[in-house]
């Protein structure tokens, strides 16, 4: 009896010692059914995109372009008209000039009408190409950043001297003047477009020069 008693006893302090630790205790399968912990992501801040430079682009230059003056008003072409016509004036240079004398030369009517340029003188206008005219010019000076080249050739039966007028290489128009020992005076031609035919035109003309007495000048109408 004493034996039993003390194994009693006995097994009481064990279940005591023990039971705690064990109910304590997970079991794997309880570890395996508790909420798992989610790994550590590592993350990295999205990449910076870099701005693309869009290159400025400058507007062109407004181009500029030179306002031409009206078209002269030509004289009406007559239908029975002579092959030459006068046009008479006075020198542009009347102080080398002597007194009493005019300026003639002959044109073809067919080319050429006698009317005023922009300035209200005296001048012949070109009835094919625009802007292709003679007139009076005496003595002046040259706009800043013109260019002048010289030259002397005889014209008909006169030396006459040559002004070619340049702007950028490219001619602005021509002075010719030129002497008979009686007069002294100058003419101007200017022109948009077909230089060449312009002044080969107005040479023709030019070379008909001479003076004569005031009192046998056409007036002109």
């Amino acid at each position: 009896m004493k034996r039993i008693v003390t194994l009693i006893l006995l097994l009481s302090f064990w279940l005591v010692a023990c039971g705690p630790s064990a109910l304590a205790t997970p079991s794997v399968h309880e570890d395996a059914l508790s909420t798992p912990t989610a790994p550590a992501t590592e993350t990295s801040a999205p990449p910076t995109s870099t701005p693309t430079r869009v290159p400025s682009v400058t507007p062109p230059a407004p181009t500029l372009t030179e306002t031409l003056l009206p078209t002269l008003e030509l004289t009406t072409l007559e239908a029975f008209e002579p092959a030459l016509d006068v046009w008479d004036g006075q020198p542009t240079y009347l102080a080398d000039s002597q007194p009493g004398f005019f300026f003639r030369v002959k044109f073809n009517p067919r080319v050429w009408g006698l009317t005023e340029d922009s300035y209200g003188q005296p001048a012949l206008g070109h009835r094919e190409i625009e802007y292709c005219i003679i007139a009076p010019v005496g003595p002046r000076g040259m706009a800043p950043g013109m260019q002048v080249e010289h030259d002397t050739r005889k014209i008909g039966t006169l030396f006459f001297e040559v002004n070619v007028v340049l702007s950028q290489g490219v001619r602005q128009f021509v002075t010719y003047q030129a002497t008979d020992k009686v007069i002294f005076t100058g003419f101007q031609v200017n022109f948009v477009d077909e230089i060449d035919a312009c002044l080969a035109d107005a040479e023709s003309v030019l070379a008909t020069l001479t003076s004569i007495p005031e009192s046998q000048a056409t007036p002109i109408p």
